[in-house]
């Protein structure tokens, strides 16, 4: 185990989510990857992917994962079905420290994504 990991629970993870309106969706993986559209603009998501195995009480051990978080815009100008586009890749969320502070980061994380789909809309980069 590396120095200053924390186990964080599935749940807590899952009750902070869902507290800031991300939804768990289908994904390829066997990863739980939630996500919240844009309030404004649904071409745009936040997406977490949780390092949770789908179903798991628990996350992945120390050194497999971390929690990550990015933008997505929907480009349908050229593509049918629209293309995901990533706009903002986060810095990683480490799972050390308490919980408390895990789940906090990967909070501020997504705020800075949604920060970047604003940024995107109003012309920004």
């Amino acid at each position: 185990m590396s120095r200053g990991f924390v186990p964080v629970p599935a749940s807590a993870i899952r009750e902070r989510l869902a507290a800031a309106r991300f939804r768990l969706i289908s994904a390829p993986h066997g990863e739980e990857v939630y996500e919240r559209p844009h309030d404004k603009d649904a071409r745009y998501t936040v997406k977490v992917y949780s390092s949770i195995q789908r179903g798991a009480d628990e996350v992945r051990e120390c050194g497999e994962d971390a929690i990550r978080v990015v933008a997505i815009f929907l480009d349908g100008r050229f593509h049918y079905p629209a293309r995901e586009v990533p706009i903002f890749k986060a810095t990683r969320v480490h799972r050390t420290g308490s919980v408390e502070a895990v789940l906090d980061r990967m909070i501020e994380r997504a705020r800075e994504a949604y920060a970047a789909c604003n940024g995107h809309r109003n012309g920004g980069t």
